[in-house]
Order: structure tokens, then sequence, then C-alpha cells
């Protein structure tokens, strides 16, 4: 399912992706000798990592949207960062090798975006999941409600049917292919 879906379940999100990413950058940061981040610049960049976000979330994105866009936040936030960095500015404005850091900020972001799509992955599956259950509901013309003369009334709960072919494959399975036995 690829449609729109609630802003509600995009705020969550995209707060998630800003303060994974400003989180990780801020202690990468420190520990590849960018020195401690100013909280004021922690701040700023969770909103500017919040906004590519909020445009990104209206909809499902591929591992490669993902790892695109944590890489050009971090690399965001590594200059944004610098600005904090001691000593005497090196080869990229910081006083320690650009190389190291570059590295840093890399890796943080192969691993941040890796763990974002994941996040992302069992989202969009929950939510296949749902409207595949809906969807059988509404087919099967079941009501959940029925109007009556006197207002709404509730219905008796519908029979639990096996999981039929759409939830099946709405849902995404780990491990190796089930092999079922000849016969």
């Amino acid at each position: 399912m690829s449609g729109n879906h609630a802003p509600t379940s995009r705020l969550p999100r995209v707060a998630v992706f800003a303060v994974a990413c400003v989180a990780v950058s801020g202690l990468g940061h420190a520990y590849a000798g960018g020195g401690h981040v100013a909280p004021h610049l922690l701040g700023l960049g969770a909103l500017l990592a919040a906004l590519p976000a909020w445009l990104l979330s209206g909809r499902e994105r591929g591992p490669e949207v993902i790892l695109a866009a944590t890489l050009a936040t971090q690399f965001g936030l590594h200059h944004l960062f610098g600005q904090t960095a001691p000593g005497t500015p090196g080869v990229d404005g910081h006083a320690h090798p650009a190389v190291g850091m570059l590295l840093v900020h890399v890796t943080l972001a192969l691993l941040t975006g890796w763990w974002l799509h994941r996040g992302e992955d069992a989202f969009w599956g929950y939510v296949r999941l749902r409207s595949a259950r809906l969807l059988r509901l509404l087919i099967s013309g079941t009501p959940a409600l029925s109007a009556g003369p006197v207002g709404l009334r509730v219905a008796a709960e519908p029979e639990v049917a096996p999981a039929s072919a759409e939830i099946v494959s709405a849902g995404r399975r780990r491990g190796p292919p089930i092999v079922s036995p000849a016969g």
C-alpha cells in the first residue's frame, strides 16, 4: 500500500527519524574528536532533520530513499555540529582528521538508515495487515454496527475466519521458505 496515511502516524515517525539521526550523529561527532555538541545545535539539528523527514513520510519509501535521506541528514549535521569543534580548524573546518569524521558519519548513516528502514517496513506491514482485515470485513458484508429505529446497536461479534490469502500475503516472513511435504 503506497497511499497516504493520517498525519497522526507521520509525526511520531518523523520524530523518531530526527532524534535517531541527531543522537547518533552527536555522539559519533564527539567520539570522533569533534567535541561535545551544544544543546542549541542539537535542537536545531533535530528541526533540520525533521523537515525532509516530514516531506518524505507521506507514503511508504524503500531502503534507498531512507538511506539517501539519512546520508544527507548526517552530512548536514556534520557541518552544523562542526561549529562547536574545539581547536584550530583543519582541512574541513575541524581540528580533527576529516577522513575519520567522515567515516564515522557515513557508518552511522548506514546503520541508522538500516534501522529506520526496518522500523518503516514494520510500520507499513502493520498498515497493510490492518487494511487487509478491514477490506475482508467490508467484502464479507458483516456490519460492525447496524442502525435500528432507536439508534445504533452493536451487532454480534463476527466469527473469526482462518487467515485469508490477503492477510497472509500482507505479512512478511523471516527465515527460509516453508517446504510443504511431498504427497
